[in-house]
């Protein structure tokens, strides 16, 4: 077992120290290689990387085709569940010759986990570590990871994604994500991170009364790269724009996670710091991931897991997991626009847009869906007095806007309601509710639409 597998199962206690001490052992161990804290599966996953993105397409399919047909040897002979579905489906690993032949068998989803778990699962290779979601969308699920394989191999990707920007591993970084790091008492609202190197920012305190305090730590700390949700670094920007700050030049890259990004954060984002910007997408099960520079397309890392389109949605076929392995994997997770395929497979090279989990799609008044982070509306943030938006959806074709605004007397309902009229071209009506707090995952992320509509009836007609 290597280090980081053990000393992970007490991240929470390093979190409740002192920080003093804790800045001295997260500095102390930040300094140990990555080679060596995550042990042997980070230089192989590093080496695996490196050769499938130096080398040819034949060797790309092929490596995607063992590593789809060692997951299902492996589920077949140690998953009771999928040697009861194979079984039932007459499907044999040795008969699997395609990518085609992964129709014999049938998708699963969130559902298909939580009904079947305790059949989806084994520690016969790999201590199983419980994961728990529950945030972005109104089913909470619960699986297993591989302990020794599955931290190693997300850092390799994550870090190979904010490389991308001109960073390199601890070089200072300011973390922008929805959480509070706090002692009121001695007036500071930011932790260090010393393992990674990040000052973490409280984003509840993101507001005119303490920007000055937080700006003058970030001047003393002197990042170079931004890291976080895009509504935290939206809430950043918004707020030293408020104190008459209109930009940031020092600032060599953003790398954006956890939400999906509209377009016009991207604009937002490039004006104000003027650098490169990366979205990452990745999810809880680690099936997928993939990286997006700046406005070009998504590109999926695909010696990660098998990434197919099926319908738009992000279809996935784990790799390496030796404890829970997904098979044919539905992640409500949609895409559009064009789309780079290999050879004769539905395995996505690149997609234009990755819209996002179905709870973030809204219906027209014609019954068709629309990711909401796709809409013109979100001009509606820099109207005049909005300190931010999200939108409810309780019936066809109409949206409510919920308006959080400390100055809301100043606000012109009817202009609002026009404006974001406007902005959907009479796809949908609007009414308006101002609200305290805009809600937020369990987590921290942004949600973009409260749906209350049944919207899994719509979705073959995205």
């Amino acid at each position: 077992m290597n280090i980081d597998s053990i000393l992970h199962q007490y991240k929470q206690t390093y979190f409740n120290l002192p920080r003093p001490v804790k800045h001295f052992l997260g500095e102390l161990y930040g300094n140990i290689p990555l080679s060596v804290r995550f042990g042997p599966n980070f230089s192989k996953h590093q080496r695996i990387l490196e050769k499938f993105q130096n080398s040819n397409e034949q060797f790309k399919m092929d490596y995607m085709f063992n590593k789809t047909l060692e997951t299902l040897y492996f589920a077949y002979e140690n998953i009771p569940y999928y040697t009861k579905t194979f079984n039932e489906y007459s499907f044999k690993p040795e008969n699997f010759k395609s990518f085609e032949d992964l129709k014999k068998i049938p998708f699963m989803n969130k559902e298909t986990v939580i009904q079947y778990l305790d059949d989806l699962y084994t520690s016969k290779i790999d201590k199983p570590v419980l994961i728990q979601t529950g945030g972005s969308t109104r089913l909470p699920m619960k699986f297993y990871v591989p302990l020794k394989e599955s931290r190693a191999k997300e850092k390799v990707y994550f870090l190979d994604s904010f490389y991308k920007t001109g960073y390199r591993y601890r070089d200072n970084a300011l973390g922008l994500r929805d959480k509070y790091y706090s002692d009121e008492q001695k007036n500071i609202y930011w932790a260090y991170e010393k393992v990674d190197n990040y000052l973490m920012i409280s984003s509840g305190h993101l507001n005119e009364e303490y920007i000055n305090l937080i700006l003058n730590e970030i001047k003393k700390y002197g990042p170079k790269f931004i890291y976080g949700y895009p509504s935290a670094v939206y809430l950043f920007i918004q707020t030293c724009r408020k104190i008459g700050i209109e930009s940031m030049n020092n600032i060599r890259g953003i790398i954006l996670t956890s939400e999906t990004v509209p377009s016009s954060y991207l604009n937002y984002f490039k004006n104000f710091f003027n650098c490169e910007i990366v979205s990452h997408y990745g999810h809880s099960e680690r099936i997928a991931t993939a990286y997006k520079l700046n406005e070009q397309p998504y590109h999926f890392y695909n010696s990660y897991g098998l990434i197919e389109n099926i319908k738009d949605e992000i279809v996935g076929t784990s790799f390496d997991n030796f404890v829970m392995p997904f098979i044919n994997y539905k992640t409500n997770d949609f895409v559009s626009g064009e789309v780079e395929f290999y050879p004769n497979t539905k395995i996505m090279k690149k997609v234009k847009n990755i819209d996002g989990r179905l709870q973030e799609f809204v219906v027209t008044k014609n019954k068709k869906l629309i990711c909401i982070t796709q809409l013109s509306t979100e001009s509606l943030l820099y109207l005049d007095n909005i300190d931010a938006i999200q939108f409810r959806q309780d019936r066809v074709g109409h949206l409510t806007l919920l308006i959080k605004s400390s100055k809301k007397n100043n606000i012109d309902i009817k202009a609002v309601i026009k404006h974001a009229e406007k902005a959907v071209y009479g796809l949908f009506d609007f009414d308006v509710e101002f609200v305290d707090e805009i809600r937020k995952t369990a987590s921290g992320k942004w949600i973009y639409c409260l749906q209350n509509l049944d919207i899994s009836k719509y979705k073959d007609i995205i």
